[in-house]
């Protein structure tokens, strides 16, 4: 309860296992992607924020603990106006992001990598990290051009999206320890607040697709979703594929090619659309587990689509 009444996460903590990284792959995110994190929501984030927000945003500090509550989980404190991006989760998402890029580069069948979140956010079963159970070499997979430059903007808008998220929740004074609708509607202001700050800059946010598709394994279903502090509701989702369907132009006018990139954003906003009918159908959510094992088991995660 103490945790809980210190903070305002993106996502809550069921059951799912930890995941183990070497101190060599942290000391590279601590090296390589903190000093680009910290950049980013200083210049991108900041930077761009409304001026009447400005002085208060000014306080707001990033901290970078080793581990999180869960492998996928950034989180706000009011109390210390601190915004938490665990290196452990910030490599998870990495992770994620190249695996999903790898099986469309390779046409690899996707199915495997849900068998393995929900396994692993859901279960609690104790995977290794991502690429490590689908023997796919990090170098290898990003240096196909495809894969590569899509991992690089699933992570990077992603975490773009999650830090704009978090600020929002700091910024918008929301109170820590709600449960039910009030934390719903505080979720969906801060997930409103993070699309403001893409539409400023009119870029994509491409990778809050991939990261919902992630996360949503960590949340209750059925009953117990309306309880839950911070869920990846139905809700959510729908009011996020309804802005960017509604105006696409808003995500694409910084680009060099808006009229493309709006194309891509409303084609981002229909995969929305459809992630949230599958989270909204309670019967599908019970079953698919039993796909999942069934069709795509951990037994063959690691001939799914290697690398070698």
């Amino acid at each position: 309860m103490l945790i809980r009444a210190l903070i305002l996460m993106l996502l809550p903590t069921l059951c799912a296992a930890q995941v183990r990284y070497g101190p060599a792959d942290l000391r590279r995110v601590e090296e390589r992607a903190v000093p680009t994190i910290i950049a980013v929501f200083d210049e991108d984030i900041l930077g761009n924020l409304p001026r009447e927000m400005r002085p208060r945003a000014a306080g707001v500090t990033l901290d970078f603990p080793l581990e999180g509550p869960s492998p996928l989980s950034f989180y706000a404190a009011p109390a210390t106006q601190t915004i938490s991006m665990p290196l452990t989760s910030i490599r998870f998402f990495d992770d994620v992001a190249t695996l999903f890029a790898w099986f469309e580069a390779r046409g690899c069948e996707p199915g495997f990598i849900q068998s393995y979140l929900w396994g692993l956010l859901r279960e609690g079963r104790p995977y290794p990290a991502p690429l490590e159970a689908f023997a796919i070499d990090r170098e290898t997979a990003l240096a196909d051009p495809f894969a590569g430059d899509v991992s690089g903007k699933i992570l990077s808008s992603g975490i773009q999206f999650i830090l704009a998220h978090e600020l929002g929740h700091l910024l918008l004074d929301h109170e820590a320890g709600m449960e039910g609708a009030a934390s719903q509607a505080q979720e969906r202001e801060a997930d409103a607040f993070a699309l403001d700050h893409f539409a400023r800059l009119g870029g994509a946010p491409m990778g809050v697709f991939w990261y919902y598709m992630a996360a949503w394994w960590q949340d209750p279903v059925t009953e117990g979703r309306a309880a839950s502090t911070h869920p990846v509701s139905p809700e959510r989702i729908d009011a996020l594929a309804w802005r960017l369907g509604k105006s696409p132009m808003d995500f694409a006018h910084g680009e060099a090619d808006p009229a493309r990139e709006a194309a891509f954003v409303r084609e981002i906003a229909g995969m929305l659309d459809e992630l949230s009918g599958l989270i909204d159908d309670d019967g599908m959510l019970t079953l698919m587990p039993l796909t999942l094992d069934r069709d795509f088991p951990s037994s063959r995660f690691a001939t799914a689509c290697p690398s070698g």
